[in-house]
């Protein structure tokens, strides 16, 4: 059975938009977005929503927030 273009289009582009969803993820784009294409993207989307980012995106995000804390604790302090 032949997809209509339409619904092939539909998948490649919710693959990609999971792979987005998927870069701070230890797999990046292209290891998320290829697991997305061969199984489903809705699967792929409930792992990524289980799993959390990767170490490397969680200590760069509580490194901007600690950099914000200090630069309100510095405006609160003028």
């Amino acid at each position: 059975m032949v997809l209509p273009i339409a619904v092939l289009a539909a998948y490649i582009v919710f693959a990609v938009l999971v792979g987005l969803c998927g870069t701070q993820r230890r797999m990046g784009f292209t290891g998320t977005f290829l697991i997305s294409l061969v199984i489903t993207p809705v699967i792929m989307l409930l792992l990524l929503l289980i799993t959390g980012p990767s170490r490397r995106a969680e200590m760069a995000r509580r490194a901007e927030l600690k950099r914000q804390n200090e630069l309100l604790r510095r405006a609160r302090s003028s």
